[in-house]
């Protein structure tokens, strides 16, 4: 099975994995929140990701200028599809996620829900707070599941989790290096290891990685792309990119490189470890200040040698838009072209394929 079947079939597969294992399953909505805990307490985590087939339900009780991403969750849980959840957990972000999880508490009713607030800076006193943020989650689950926290409990989900981040992290390297790996076979694996129970990955990755070693480079074709957004899900928009001759080798989205962070230290307390660890991932735009913003771009334009930008936001991301116009000063003193996407909620379409277009002739030109 494809990691693009998997994506398809999560929901199937997680609620097969809660029967046959006895574990609850928690929905998170973004990728800051600590699933290593949930984990140790013998939870399922697993990210909230699709799309709803009808929006109207959930138009009742969210704003029209709500970004489609939110709407079809909403309608989702609206429509039963996550009544086999028991329970949902998330970290402050950006604002529309934070009222989509107010909103789901309050009318789907799950049986367990917690909200997570991590420090946006990265100094003594926050790593403080992120681990008492970090004690009441634990206090709170150790009552819901009746399990015991322990610190190696903690210490193997930790791993596992590294493993995964690991594993993504040498995909990307392979694909800059050469490796003839699509951009949308990436962004499938990391859905998947957002969805998907941990240990399942681990293994999946392993035999990707196994495969994907035995094939021959092909030089690493055409401009070398970072896309940068919030969450990209249009496949048809890598797809294009990548058929007209590029190479989309990074990102900065809410699915991607950001997400993998720094392998984590051993030794010490782990919760402690694990607090530090969320604090220093490099920032998305919910959470940033526009220095660290500006350092993780520049570091990421110079780590894979990229040539040109695409910028693809969903349409009412208030959080990315208003990062735009910083990040587009930011690549014009460095001198990396760039193209702004806002997608529309039926996603890629003509418009935006003309754009593309066109701005790979000025590239091809330039």
């Amino acid at each position: 099975m494809s990691f693009e079947e998997m994506i398809e079939r999560h929901i199937d597969i997680v609620m097969r994995e809660k029967i046959s294992s006895g574990r609850p399953v928690i929905g998170t909505l973004c990728s800051y929140v600590p699933v290593e805990i949930l984990h140790s307490l013998g939870v399922i985590p697993m990210r909230l990701w699709g799309q709803a087939d009808d929006l109207h339900e959930a138009d009742a009780l969210l704003q029209s200028y709500i970004c489609p991403p939110v709407r079809h969750l909403m309608a989702m849980g609206l429509e039963g599809r996550y009544d086999f959840l028991d329970g949902i957990v998330h970290c402050y972000t950006c604002d529309a996620t934070c009222g989509l999880f107010n909103i789901w508490v309050r009318n789907l009713e799950p049986g367990f829900s917690h909200m997570v607030s991590i420090p946006y800076v990265s100094i003594d006193e926050a790593l403080e707070y992120a681990v008492a943020e970090f004690r009441i989650l634990i206090d709170k689950l150790e009552s819901f599941t009746q399990n015991e926290f322990s610190g190696d409990a903690l210490e193997n989900a930790i791993a596992l989790y590294g493993e995964v981040r690991s594993h993504m992290l040498e995909v990307y390297g392979l694909k800059a290096g050469g490796l003839p790996i699509s951009y949308s076979e990436v962004y499938s694996m990391n859905v998947c290891s957002q969805v998907l129970p941990v240990e399942m990955m681990v293994k999946h990755l392993e035999e990707y990685l196994e495969e994907a070693k035995r094939k021959e480079p092909d030089g690493g074709r055409g401009r070398r792309i970072l896309l940068t957004g919030s969450v990209i899900t249009d496949i048809p928009l890598m797809a294009f990119i990548e058929d007209a001759g590029c190479n989309i080798v990074a990102d900065d989205t809410c699915l991607g490189l950001r997400l993998l962070g720094e392998p984590m230290p051993g030794g010490g307390d782990p919760l402690e470890r694990l607090a530090s660890w969320y604090m220093a991932r490099p920032p998305c735009a919910s959470r940033a200040d526009f220095p660290s913003r500006k350092r993780y771009m520049l570091d990421t334009l110079e780590a894979f040698e990229i040539t040109a930008v695409v910028f693809a936001h969903q349409k009412f991301c208030d959080p990315h838009l208003s990062d735009y116009p910083f990040l587009k000063g930011v690549l014009e003193e460095a001198g990396v072209p760039s193209l702004h996407l806002e997608m529309e909620e039926e996603g890629f379409a003509g418009r935006a394929q003309t754009r593309l277009e066109s701005f790979f002739e000025m590239l091809e030109t330039g």
